[in-house]
């Protein structure tokens, strides 16, 4: 179910809401809260719920035996059950298409014959998966103490909210909020919520859809064979990807803290204004944050972390940021994708560009080094998205595009020899050549407005957060109440004339 569509926000959201106001006392409400979230996990197809159990109640299993042995072989060799389970069950789902396809290219031209094995991806299976392996592997670190009550447990593991793509909660964190019977939400903290949830629907149906309207436009020029894309396209594509996927997941993200806050459980904030981040440790403090600190805590301090000298931490990192690419999907390009950012983990670290500029430019340039990172993520943005078929026509596009600008001033010569004569003022030359480069390259212009039109709200809102440290959301009780008002009526208008009218999935679904 997807939570920019009409079903859950007028049906599904009011009646298990109402619900669980109704039942809060009682000892069922917690078993009223995980057959909503199977029903929100499963409405798509029932069978989604398989492997979702297998998952959970195994690692439930393994919890009590971890927890109720002094054998510390016997502790290891169970979690080393859950976390092979874990693992193998994921990989089937989520690898077994791209390596068989890969294998059967492998094996065509040696006249063997091979189908590619197609299996769909259960939404969520690398959210849940992380989560339910963090239960058991904080039990053997003696972290955490399991839990005896299985419906809790499963309660923790489907929690609607943010079930499908995020935050990955730890058990530490969230089991015990929903274990106990918790208040009455105040006043206060409803309409923060209800705020949230409004402004995460207006991230993703205004801002992440319409760039995402732009990128399919795009794909479709690079689907006409032969047809290069005109010159600029492939850095539109850039730019709208990266604001895409950001809008998109934060949107999720965002509406999840809202809707959980309704039923009283606090949910880790994910996402911290990234795209304000100078250098890639920040970028990771920052971006998908329940997802890069269970990498740093359940992988990269386990392999040694920065504690055995740089080529260590090196290698590391890398590992890190592989099986990080590898995790959101199955394919060269994203690991790729997990290489690059591992490359300027490492590069940032032997070579601090943004303490250097910040130290020599001071406040310009802590902005440059914003400016720098930023265009180095969408660097990485292009692998993460892109087909290998695609690739080449966005890269050509992009290296086009100073040509193009350069022919237009080229064209526009005589301007210039108006201007040393005296005859001319400098600005008509800057008119004439922009007036050349619309004419020749209009397809440019075009998107370049309509990117400028959607990039400038998703810009100026995460400014405003980034000068408190907080989201944009997260303001909400700090403004008066006519700037609330304000915001608000800013939301609905928005969403009222320039959503896309389609509930168009989350991104993050598909991981």
């Amino acid at each position: 179910m997807q939570f920019n569509s009409y079903i859950f926000i007028f049906v599904f959201l009011p009646v298990v809401l109402a619900g669980y106001l109704l039942l809060r006392k009682t000892r069922f409400a917690n078993a009223f809260m995980l057959l909503a979230s199977l029903y929100f996990y499963s409405v798509g197809a029932w069978w989604y719920l398989v492997p979702f159990f297998v998952t959970a109640l195994l690692d439930f299993f393994v919890g009590q035996q971890i927890e109720g042995s002094n054998d510390e072989n016997y502790r290891k060799r169970m979690l080393v059950i859950s976390v092979v389970a874990n693992l193998g069950l994921l990989s089937v789902f989520k690898y077994t298409g791209w390596l068989t396809a890969d294998v059967s290219r492998w094996l065509a031209p040696l006249g063997i014959a091979m189908t590619p094995i197609a299996l769909a991806l259960p939404p969520a299976i690398s959210f849940y998966t992380f989560q339910s392996m963090s239960y058991t592997i904080d039990i053997y670190r003696r972290e955490f103490k399991p839990y005896r009550n299985v419906v809790d447990y499963l309660s923790f593991v489907s929690f609607f909210p943010h079930l499908v793509a995020g935050p990955i909660m730890r058990a530490r964190d969230l089991l015990p909020q929903l274990a106990r019977m918790r208040p009455l939400p105040s006043a206060a903290t409803v309409s923060g919520a209800l705020f949230m949830i409004l402004f995460g629907l207006f991230q993703k149906t205004v801002l992440a859809d319409n760039f995402g309207g732009m990128i399919e436009s795009i794909q479709r020029m690079m689907a006409n064979p032969g047809a290069a894309l005109p010159p600029g396209m492939g850095l539109i594509f850039t730019y709208a990807f990266a604001f895409q996927i950001y809008c998109d997941f934060a949107a999720y993200s965002t509406i999840a803290r809202g809707v959980a806050r309704l039923f009283g459980v606090d949910l880790m904030r994910n996402f911290l204004t990234p795209y304000f981040s100078t250098n890639p440790s920040e970028f990771w403090t920052r971006w998908h944050i329940s997802l890069s600190t269970w990498l740093r805590d359940y992988l990269y301090i386990p392999l040694g972390g920065n504690q055995h000298g740089s080529l260590m931490t090196m290698r590391n990192l890398m590992i890190t940021m592989l099986l990080g690419g590898l995790w959101h999907g199955a394919g060269a390009f994203f690991i790729i994708w997990g290489f690059f950012h591992g490359l300027l983990l490492v590069l940032y670290r032997f070579a601090p560009i943004d303490q250097f500029l910040i130290r020599y430019l001071g406040r310009f340039g802590k902005f440059l080094a914003i400016v720098v990172f930023f265009h180095l993520v969408c660097v990485g943005w292009v692998f993460f998205r892109a087909t290998p078929e695609q690739f080449w026509p966005i890269v050509n596009s992009i290296a086009a595009l100073p040509g193009a600008v350069v022919g237009i001033f080229h064209q526009n010569s005589n301007y210039w020899d108006e201007v040393h004569a005296g005859h001319l003022p400098f600005f008509t030359v800057l008119i004439g050549t922009g007036k050349g480069f619309i004419g020749a390259n209009w397809t440019f212009s075009v998107y370049s407005w309509g990117l400028l039109l959607f990039m400038i709200p998703a810009w100026v809102t995460d400014y405003l957060g980034w000068r408190r440290n907080c989201e944009f959301a997260d303001l909400f009780h700090d403004m008066s109440w006519p700037l609330r008002a304000l915001a608000i009526l800013i939301l609905i208008y928005g969403i009222v004339f320039f959503a896309r009218r389609e509930a168009n999935e989350f991104i993050y679904f598909a991981f």
